[in-house]
């Protein structure tokens, strides 16, 4: 079992570390994430754990971070991030898209329904690909460059 660096929180309450003792960090990012229902398990978050961190003793919170929700239907990804001035910034990842309409069209829900957002077509991830960018995450702390991100106002 290697060092954990990194936190995964579920459902926005629920904080653990990363391990690895059933399988590598990644297979365990891609198997949390494809146990998402929208019902008992509809959000999940990743960052990196401070450097030198005892994750056995607290689970900080972070500034910088990776998170989805919805469910098998499909999910919204939005990446976290603070720039060299201290400024926080919020984005809901997009594939590449040459054309879209004027106001978002799709509506993901989560927590039995409880909760929606609207997003673009190109912004609702399956479970496996949001897998692959929190693992893109997990590598790079960024999402790959092939990716659009969109800022979101007023979060």
């Amino acid at each position: 079992m290697s060092t954990p660096t990194h936190i995964f929180q579920e459902n926005g309450s629920s904080r653990f570390p990363l391990i690895d003792n059933l399988r590598p960090f990644e297979e365990q990012i891609r198997f949390t994430l494809t146990q998402m229902d929208g019902t008992s398990f509809w959000a999940l978050s990743l960052w990196r754990a401070p450097e030198g961190a005892n994750l056995r003793a607290s689970l900080p919170p972070a500034e910088n971070y990776i998170q989805c929700a919805g469910d098998a239907a499909g999910v919204t990804v939005e990446v976290r991030s603070v720039d060299t001035f201290g400024a926080a910034h919020q984005y809901t990842v997009g594939k590449p898209a040459t054309r879209l309409p004027s106001e978002p069209t799709e509506t993901i829900r989560w927590d039995s329904g409880r909760h929606s957002t609207r997003v673009f077509t190109n912004e609702v991830f399956t479970l496996d690909e949001a897998a692959d960018l929190f693992i893109a995450y997990y590598r790079d702390d960024r999402v790959p460059a092939q990716y659009t991100l969109r800022e979101l106002s007023g979060v």
